[in-house]
């Protein structure tokens, strides 16, 4: 059977064998890439030790907890109006194309979004604002369904997959599911540092300046119609004190816990999946990934051999 397949590959038109090339060095380099980050990201689960809302230290950590929202108004997700910490949905369109008499059917993302609203993470020390802005994220709920408008008038319980010229679908997370979160934690306190205030004060003398009017008629104390040093002076000192005083009032205030996308690339996932289940998830992608890296490359390899160019 070999020597049948090489025989094939010996008169293939150039073009076509072009192309079987291309698969196969794409199906080796991306299943090396998908096994690469599968077992990155199993083995930085693994390894990073899980940390508590309120003592965990600054930078890369792993929490363990409830999801609930922040006060205010409600998350809804978009195309069911469900509650959730997180959505993300996508809308395809069925189209069918024709080309060298045959028929081809496919359907087209016509219209896709993703939450960014902060939500929390409680344990049993505190809580954790997380901003899932570049997240992986790992749902709780997922819905797929049919319909023929492109935004759903009908739900997932009364879709038929039939009768729809489009599809939608539809991720959440849940208010009240556990979360599994590992990202860059970061402490935001209400203090600020001499070089912040100094911007702020700059930034408020930018402002009165604009406002050229108002400016002269507080500290044109010689109204001599414009602002002299000593006058300027005393401009300065009234920007001082009020940056002073909105320091004053916002170090009352708690300090703000966060967890964001890492800075330096590191993976950020969200998961409503447990640990373990998690980490055997991405061992299995990375089962695949390598199956196609070998795949891959044995198929470039015997292409290459079947044409003696190697």
């Amino acid at each position: 059977m070999g020597s049948g397949l090489a025989a094939q590959i010996q008169v293939m038109q150039t073009d076509d064998y072009v192309i079987a090339c291309v698969f196969a060095a794409a199906a080796c380099l991306g299943g090396f890439w998908w096994w690469f980050r599968s077992m990155k990201r199993a083995r930085l689960i693994e390894d990073t030790p899980t940390s508590k809302c309120r003592s965990a230290a600054q930078g890369y950590v792993e929490l363990i907890g409830m999801q609930e929202m922040m006060p205010g108004e409600p998350i809804k997700a978009p195309l069911t109006g469900k509650n959730a910490t997180w959505w993300a949905y996508d809308i395809e369109e069925k189209r069918t194309t024709y080309s060298k008499g045959k028929r081809e059917t496919r359907w087209v993302s016509i219209e896709s979004d993703t939450s960014g609203e902060i939500f929390l993470v409680k344990d049993d020390t505190g809580e954790c604002i997380i901003d899932p802005d570049h997240a992986e994220v790992h749902e709780s709920e997922k819905d797929v369904w049919y319909g023929s408008s492109r935004r759903p008038t009908n739900t997932p319980k009364t879709s038929s997959m039939f009768g729809g010229r489009y599809r939608y679908t539809e991720r959440r997370m849940r208010v009240g599911d556990p979360i599994y979160a590992i990202g860059f934690y970061e402490t935001r306190g209400r203090q600020q540092d001499p070089m912040h205030k100094r911007n702020e004060v700059a930034e408020l003398l930018g402002e009165w300046k604009k406002d050229q009017r108002s400016l002269l008629n507080k500290f044109d104390t010689d109204k001599d119609g414009q602002i002299d040093l000593q006058e300027w002076e005393s401009v300065r000192a009234e920007a001082e004190r009020m940056i002073e005083a909105r320091a004053r009032e916002a170090a009352l205030a708690p300090d703000i816990n966060l967890l964001l996308c890492p800075p330096d690339g590191r993976p950020f996932i969200l998961s409503t999946v447990p640990e373990k289940q998690l980490t055997r998830k991405f061992r299995i992608r990375a089962v695949f990934g390598l199956v196609g890296f070998l795949g891959g490359g044995a198929s470039g390899t015997f292409l290459l051999l079947a044409r003696n160019l190697i």
